[in-house]
């Protein structure tokens, strides 16, 4: 089993194992906005210690056998989008149509066996 050593700002350098480290990857639209980290708790203080963590550091702990969790970026985000913007005034247009246009209970009346 691989030993990996990592650096407790209290304690100093720490030896640990994979099951004791966790890689996280929080993606952006842009890999290079993507945020990485890795964290552990010491074994000498008990402290939780996160770290920023590049490219390379997350590639030589996966490859250690530390477990990564991937945050994905939604599909929404991803998509193309036109216009600017919803702001104050679209949500008040919006709730005062929605006051006087009831779609649901007039589709509801219009549907067989209602």
């Amino acid at each position: 089993m691989a030993t990996i050593k990592a650096t407790c700002p209290t304690c100093g350098d720490v030896d640990l194992i994979p099951r004791q480290v966790r890689v996280r990857v929080v993606e952006a639209i842009e890999e290079s906005a993507s945020r990485r980290s890795y964290t552990f708790t010491c074994p000498t203080c008990d402290e939780s210690i996160v770290k920023a963590a590049d490219e390379d550091v997350v590639r030589l702990l996966t490859s250690a056998g530390v477990r990564a969790e991937r945050i994905p970026v939604p599909a929404e985000a991803r998509e193309v989008h036109h216009g600017g913007p919803i702001g104050y005034d679209d949500l008040l247009d919006l709730v005062l149509f929605l006051e006087t246009h009831d779609l649901l209970s007039a589709d509801m009346a219009t549907s067989p066996g209602a």
